[in-house]
């Protein structure tokens, strides 16, 4: 019985480390350093095997507890997740020539002081005086008051000379050819079909498949998530409700 009460420290410390690894509690819960040094502080009093082996016991707990520790640890920082309680200590053991460091480092002012001068300030002054209203800024580029945005068919494209009736119809058949072939019935890739290295042939050709997307001889759909769009030929025409989506013309790849 007296030896048992002389281990009571020691078994309670075991208790309580496998309490901890059996369960979901936080492994931080157990002073690694006050328990160590229970142990120091218990260690010349053994005198018999049975003692040692409780006290190497208890040892290996807390080095499992330590190992919780580390898993814990590496699991928060793998999910990004910041403890307040680590970023106090962490700032509480820190020097005070770190902490200056670390501001500087974190510091970004939208404008510091050395980078005003009156003369600075006089040339923005004079820049925003001056400056012309929006309306008239490329009167001279568009004509006018500038081109607004608008509606083109391809009836104002034959007008224009961008294509003849003909051209424009063959020019939709052979797109609507091309997107039934590498479609082959499965949803492809809106910006890699339209691609191509000049940017005026994108362009032409988003045009043209928006006209054939309109006809129901196409159809269209977007990720929301992604923001990826997708686009697939269809050989008869689509029926239903239909909506207006707009597109800008992809990136060369």
């Amino acid at each position: 019985m007296g030896e048992d009460k002389k281990l009571e420290d020691l078994l309670r410390v075991i208790e309580l480390c496998r309490s901890v690894e059996t369960s979901s509690a936080n492994p931080f819960d157990v002073d690694i350093m006050e328990k160590i040094l229970l142990l120091k502080s218990k260690l010349p009093q053994w005198r018999f095997l049975d003692e040692l082996l409780v006290d190497s016991e208890a040892l290996l707990e807390l080095t499992q507890i330590v190992k919780l520790q580390d898993e814990w640890l590496k699991h928060r920082a793998s999910s990004l997740y910041i403890d307040p309680l680590l970023i106090q200590l962490k700032i509480k053991l820190l020097s005070r020539e770190a902490l200056i460091d670390a501001f500087v480092k974190s510091w970004h002012p939208v404008a510091q002081l050395d980078q005003l001068s009156p003369r600075g300030l006089e040339r923005a002054f004079v820049y925003w005086r001056d400056l012309a209203p929006m309306n008239e800024r490329f009167r001279n580029e568009f004509g006018g008051y500038g081109a607004k945005p608008g509606v083109v068919d391809y009836q104002e494209l034959v007008s224009l000379g961008v294509f003849t009736k003909d051209q424009f119809e063959k020019s939709l058949a052979d797109l609507h050819a091309e997107l039934l072939s590498k479609s082959d019935g499965q949803w492809i890739d809106y910006a890699e079909f339209v691609g191509a290295k000049e940017f005026e042939t994108r362009v032409r050709r988003a045009y043209l498949l928006a006209f054939l997307i309109s006809e129901g001889r196409a159809s269209l759909k977007t990720e929301p998530l992604t923001g990826r769009i997708w686009t697939i030929g269809l050989s008869e025409k689509a029926g239903g409700p239909s909506k207006s989506v707009a597109i800008s013309v992809p990136e060369a790849s």
